[in-house]
């Protein structure tokens, strides 16, 4: 028997009628290992993945992932496609496998003890293009909920005029460009002598992508439309905004079982942490044991089309209502120290700094201005090198 324990705190009221914070200590027991599976199937020409996996108890943080297992997918004329274990519990498809729009398809797994599972079929129902991205300024709750904070709304709109796309899973990718203060323009050379530089440090850029559930569908809509649908909030807080913004917005049409699973999966998350909240207990998909079709068996096979639309935005195209954080870092003018060029090492080696401005004015001896790496060099915080999509 496996058991593990949560703390957490049980708040009521005292018999005084004086509020209480007690330590309360549940042990949960009888924990059941169950089997996780994932996986996306998609339209897109590329290699394709399934994870899986195992559950594992909440005082332990080793995810025990499943290796040694056969893992293929059968379209519905019987043509059967086989990943290869790649690590960490994935496997992939070969590399130029794609789902055909209109065809059915079924995952097979075998673990190494021979048990088998498969999933229902799902058929592929190709994407609508995304018609546009754009952006409102906003106020919304913080995490904790104590504030409201404003930002940027960025929605899409989409619509399928065939009308057989009517559910709806996306995913964003985003960067942004990061400009320091004070980029380095001079490099001392032989203790008195400058070189410019053509080419600052004083710009890099930054990725990030989404990793929460965001769904839609377009039923209620005459018109099959899905409008000024969000998919992400950038806080004025954050720094993504400074400069120039661009996100990439992916679109998967989906089964309505699989919409229906991601919702109940997002309500179940959403559900609350309280011992009086309503229990919802596991979200359970399309996959199941072919000789014992009750097992418990997690995650879901997803068959789907996908589409995907990139913008850009600069600072200046904003709400006027933005307002912008500033630099991730103090960058005083005050920290700035100005010296002669004869004795530009020492300070450099002081403030670990570098140089930003050279001034020569006659019969005054040349000066320097110099100020910290982080206000200067942007590699200090991420990648100089542009992304590949980037257009500035």
């Amino acid at each position: 028997m496996a058991m593990h324990k949560i703390q957490f705190l049980f708040i009521g009221l005292c018999l005084a009628l004086v509020g209480c914070v007690k330590p309360y200590e549940f042990e949960a027991q009888n924990f059941e290992k169950v089997l996780v599976v994932d996986g996306v199937l998609t339209d897109r020409v590329g290699q394709h993945e399934v994870k899986v996996s195992y559950t594992y108890p909440l005082d332990t943080t080793l995810n025990q992932v499943v290796a040694g297992a056969s893992v293929w997918v059968e379209d519905e004329d019987g043509n059967q496609t086989d990943y290869t274990y790649h690590e960490q519990g994935t496997y992939v498809s070969p590399a130029g496998f794609a789902a055909a729009e209109g065809k059915s398809y079924r995952l097979y797994l075998e673990l190494p003890g021979g048990d088998r599972y498969i999933s229902r079929p799902e058929a592929l129902v190709a994407a609508p293009a995304i018609d546009s991205i754009y952006d409102q300024y906003a106020r919304l709750p913080t995490t904790l909920g104590d504030r409201t904070v404003g930002g940027i709304q960025f929605f899409i709109d989409t619509h399928d005029e065939s009308g057989k796309a009517k559910y709806f899973r996306y995913e964003w990718e985003e960067g942004y460009k990061i400009r320091v203060p004070y980029p380095k323009r001079f490099v001392l050379e032989n203790d008195t002598t400058l070189t410019y530089l053509i080419d600052s440090p004083g710009i890099c850029y930054t990725e990030n992508q989404s990793s929460e559930l965001i769904y839609g569908t377009t039923i209620g809509s005459s018109q099959n439309r899905l409008a000024e649908f969000p998919v992400r909030f950038v806080s004025e807080e954050d720094q993504a905004l400074r400069v120039r913004y661009s996100i990439l917005v992916r679109q998967f049409a989906i089964s309505e079982a699989a919409y229906l699973f991601y919702k109940r999966l997002r309500e179940n998350n959403d559900s609350g942490g309280s011992l009086f909240d309503k229990q919802t207990g596991s979200v359970f998909g399309n996959i199941y044991a072919e000789e014992n079709p009750d097992q418990a068996v997690l995650g879901y096979f997803e068959v789907s089309g996908v589409s995907e639309k990139r913008a850009f935005f600069n600072r200046s195209e904003l709400d006027d209502g933005l307002d912008v954080a500033g630099f991730l870092y103090t960058c005083s003018s005050q920290n700035i120290v100005t010296a002669p060029l004869d004795s530009a090492k020492y300070y450099l080696n002081y403030t670990g700094g570098n140089i930003f401005a050279f001034e020569e004015i006659p019969p005054m001896p040349p000066t320097v201005s110099i100020h910290f790496r982080s206000c200067t060099d942007c590699s200090f915080w991420a990648d100089p090198t542009p992304p590949d999509y980037w257009i500035d």
